[in-house]
């Protein structure tokens, strides 16, 4: 008579993020995103940016590192200033996703899973400074600083823009606030 594995362990303790049912992978892992029970969202894969949504832990830091590859990308074939006129894409079809997500889930405000709006923000900010590993660190780091600290107006949109709309704002604006303080450190390097 053969002996069955123990089953992975459940991580019971953790919390699941609001909107989520967590899915229990066979190693253990919680996996975070919409309610596996109900339908799949549409543009699923793109809101989660190719599945970066579905981290369990900080899903919009994992979906900004995400962005950064295709951000280089986008500079070195087009030019930094192409990423302004990029993120037009992934903010108008967010919209729209997650419009109809939020039509089918009245209950639900800002899943933590949707990281397309980190994505656009991110994009934005790198829009201003050149293609190197230095200052997209530095971009990076100052857009996740504004968008988790939420400076007036990014907190505005965040509180008092309803919808799909105030989940994709708050993320332009901190991404307008890390730019601005990029262009003033790019100002003070060059003085």
């Amino acid at each position: 008579m053969s002996a069955r594995p123990p089953p992975p362990p459940q991580q019971r303790n953790a919390p699941a993020a609001e909107g989520c049912e967590p899915l229990v992978a066979e190693n253990g892992w919680r996996i975070g995103g919409p309610d596996w029970r109900k339908p799949r969202p549409k543009g699923l894969v793109f809101l989660t940016w190719f599945g970066a949504g579905f981290s369990f832990h900080a899903p919009g830091t994992v979906g900004s590192l995400n962005a950064l590859p295709m951000a280089a990308a986008i500079a070195w074939l087009l030019g930094e200033r192409w990423l302004i006129i990029a993120a037009i894409f992934p903010f108008v079809l967010g919209l729209i996703y997650t419009a109809h997500y939020l039509r089918s889930e009245p209950e639900a405000t800002d899943p933590q899973w949707i990281v397309i709006d980190e994505v656009v923000g991110l994009w934005i900010t790198l829009a201003v400074v050149p293609l190197s590993w230095l200052w997209y660190m530095l971009g990076f780091a100052l857009f996740r600083l504004f968008d988790i600290y939420k400076p007036w107006p990014v907190s505005w949109a965040d509180r008092q823009v309803p919808g799909a709309l105030g989940i994709m704002l708050d993320d332009v604006l901190a991404g307008l606030y890390a730019a601005g303080v990029l262009l003033g450190l790019q100002y003070l390097w060059a003085s």
